[in-house]
């Protein structure tokens, strides 16, 4: 089985990719140079001949997970965001010749309206409100156009709140986690927000347990509602005090209950995309 994957040292691919390297022929393909058993990709240029080398006649499946993701979704740098998330994706498509069977897109929740009660489901009218967000509901609508046109399969996983082990220390999760470390004391506000988890763990969990006969599009979050305030107390400082192993502060299987998915048929999304915006 041929493996194409975009992005395989993005943080919320870590363990994924290395999962399906060990029993498939993974070709992986990166931005940065020098990456151990990675091709350089860079998607700003608009011409590759990186594919020309690679002696294969199918693409099994396509992993998609190269984007910029601004630390700040709200402050995101527009430029950043249309030339690498939407015109990056552009130029991969104009130059990959190989027949396709599937691509596996890594979107993110960031699609749908924010707000403190929401627990985002598949069906839900989107609403990008930020650079971030529009660059990845415009990567959806790419793919699912042109897997339309070209009669290959899409699978869509819409991405929460990412977070284990290796995160950015500036993300909130990790500074929260920084901070009862060390006894700080910690100021929280907006207690009621909820986080739409998911472990890094549990994204390779879950989407080795489905890629290959789901299609559509999937939300990768904790299916019941965990605010802030719950994750910081109930969660964070009682495993915290058990000494968890260093940087990997929670354990994946408290997100392995995934049983209220919902998959959006890709026919059904085409169809209502003049409603979402």
């Amino acid at each position: 089985m041929n493996i194409f994957f975009f992005g395989n040292t993005s943080f919320a691919a870590q363990n994924l990719s290395n999962e399906l390297a060990l029993k498939n022929n993974v070709y992986f393909f990166n931005r940065r140079r020098n990456i151990k058993n990675s091709f350089y990709f860079n998607l700003k240029k608009k011409k590759h001949k990186v594919f020309k080398n690679i002696k294969i006649k199918k693409i099994d499946y396509l992993f998609y997970f190269s984007s910029y993701v601004p630390l700040n979704e709200k402050k995101s740098d527009w430029k950043k965001c249309k030339n690498i998330n939407i015109f990056g994706l552009v130029n991969l498509l104009e130059n990959i010749k190989i027949p396709i069977k599937k691509i596996i897109l890594a979107s993110s929740c960031s699609v749908y309206e924010y707000g403190e009660e929401k627990i985002f489901r598949e069906e839900n009218i989107l609403k990008p409100n930020n650079f971030y967000a529009i660059s990845k509901f415009m990567q959806e609508k790419i793919l699912q156009v042109y897997c339309n046109k070209k009669n290959i399969d899409f699978l869509c996983y819409r991405l929460g709140y990412v977070f284990g082990k290796g995160m950015n220390k500036n993300r909130l999760v990790k500074k929260i986690v920084k901070s009862i470390k060390k006894n700080d004391k910690v100021n929280l506000f907006n207690l009621n927000l909820n986080l739409n988890l998911i472990h890094t763990e549990d994204i390779s969990y879950i989407i080795l347990k489905n890629f290959k006969k789901a299609k559509g599009i999937y939300n990768l979050t904790y299916p019941k509602k965990t605010t802030l305030e719950f994750f910081y107390k109930t969660v964070l400082e009682k495993r915290l005090n058990k000494s968890l192993k260093k940087n990997n502060y929670i354990s994946n299987k408290l997100f392995k209950n995934f049983n209220y998915f919902k998959t959006q048929n890709l026919k059904e999304k085409i169809i209502r995309f003049k409603n979402e915006n």
